[in-house]
């Protein structure tokens, strides 16, 4: 069925099946154009052989005794036309003197007129001789000519046959040779995404298809503007924000140190979460936006074991986290990977981030290199349904903890942008509960130092 959906398989089917109607038409028509040729070629065959016999048979008739019963002539004599014509010499009253030694004792006809006649399947030419007084008969089966025909038909429609498939074949190979601009422009709009949306060459095309290709460029100029104020707005929407709030955040702070008392503080302390709150989604908005420009994107590749151990470093600064994290390096060598090291900051950060906000309090968050550059950050906790689909933008589990459902976004977008894959397991391999999220670099990308 796969053929008949391509189009080239469309196009050789239907070439196919017109090409046969045509020659079986061709093949009938001229099937009986031949049958009539043949007919005519062997009448003439006939006269020729009938005015040829006359004169032996005349000769033959006048130097022997006239007999009462029907000589038969002998077969070196009487083979005309390789055994294919037999003849009757009869004289006026019809009664037959002489025959081949192949044709029939009785009369061919019953009546003598000149010319061509039909009678019991034989195709018979009478010639008189003698002022009427000897006739000449010489007769051929119908179904000799029809074999004929047939032959003949068959050795046409033989090449046919055997020229089809090969036709089928060559129209195939034409055909995917001509056709394989469509692949070529198919292939170049697939490769088309978010991060790629440079504009297809036209140069090589033919005149149709890069019309098209000059369409999906125009389409493509359009989305990359939509997008490009989009990422414009988003970042510089959060970079305005950072000011306010953090002057915001500052005045919330003097009124808490500045509260007489703890019921005075209930309030200003609720604003500072709400702040703090806006600030995280301010600086994800940000990041988000950066991962939107393509910010994985490296010149050289990234030493993971140092990232993380940074990573890991800065986490650790706050007292909150302090011990809760074990980072665990290849012992000998570097697993270097092609993504820029801010990305891989970025990605890290959230990774831990989430593993510390959504383990149990006091829970440990294990940061794994391993010596293939496969890196996974796993923590403690329940099993969370269907974590795959966490990685959407403002997804998040059935958790109390504080977030803004664009860690994991974030950290996909980034990763796509190299070929590189997050896998999200819960449980965690080998344990019972616990969340893992597991970065698979390309092995293109990937070296040991």
């Amino acid at each position: 069925m796969r053929f008949f959906d391509s189009l080239a398989g469309r196009l050789v089917a239907s070439l196919i099946l017109v090409t046969v109607a045509f020659g079986l038409v061709a093949a009938g028509t001229g099937s009986i154009t031949l049958h009539r040729e043949i007919n005519e070629a062997m009448d003439s065959s006939m006269q020729e052989a009938a005015r040829r016999l006359l004169p032996l048979v005349i000769d033959d008739l006048f130097e022997r005794e006239v007999s009462q019963s029907p000589r038969r002539l002998a077969e070196a004599v009487s083979d005309n036309g390789g055994g294919r014509l037999i003849f009757q010499v009869r004289d006026g009253g019809g009664r037959v003197l002489i025959h081949s030694y192949n044709a029939p004792a009785e009369p061919l006809t019953a009546e003598l007129a000149q010319g061509f006649s039909e009678a019991a399947g034989w195709r018979i030419y009478t010639e008189p001789a003698v002022s009427g007084t000897v006739f000449i008969q010489v007769a051929e089966l119908d179904s000799r000519r029809n074999e004929e025909t047939l032959e003949a038909a068959t050795g046409f429609l033989i090449p046919m046959v055997i020229l089809i498939p090969l036709s089928a074949l060559v129209a195939w190979l034409t055909l995917a040779r001509f056709l394989r601009p469509i692949s070529t422009l198919r292939g170049e709009i697939s490769a088309r995404h978010g991060d790629n949306l440079a504009p297809i060459r036209t140069e090589d095309l033919p005149s149709e298809l890069a019309a098209i290709a000059k369409s999906v460029n125009s389409l493509m100029w359009r989305l990359n503007m939509a997008l490009d104020a989009e990422r414009e707005f988003t970042a510089n929407a959060a970079h305005e924000l950072r000011t306010p709030i953090a002057g915001a955040l500052a005045q919330t702070e003097r009124l808490i140190a500045e509260a007489p008392d703890e019921a005075s503080r209930k309030r200003p302390r609720q604003i500072k979460r709400a702040l703090s709150d806006l600030a995280d989604l301010s600086e994800k908005l940000m990041q988000l936006a950066r991962a939107d420009a393509g910010v994985a994107v490296a010149g050289k590749s990234a030493d993971l074991a140092a990232v993380a151990a940074l990573v890991v470093e800065d986490f650790e600064q706050h007292s909150e986290n302090k011990g809760r994290l074990r980072l665990e390096m290849p012992v000998k060598g570097k697993a270097l990977a092609a993504i820029d090291t801010d990305a891989l900051a970025i990605v890290l950060r959230n990774l831990v981030e989430n593993a510390l906000r959504h383990g149990p309090e006091g829970g440990e968050v294990v940061v794994r290199i391993d010596e293939d550059a496969r890196l996974d950050v796993i923590n403690q906790g329940p099993v969370v349904p269907a974590p795959g689909s966490l990685i959407k933008r403002f997804e998040r589990g059935a958790t109390r903890a504080e977030g803004s459902g664009l860690g994991l976004a974030i950290v996909s977008r980034i990763l796509q942008q190299i070929d590189a894959t997050l896998v999200l397991n819960s449980p965690a391999s080998g344990r019972q509960d616990g969340f893992e999220a597991t970065i698979r670099f390309p092995p293109r990308s990937v070296s040991r130092a």
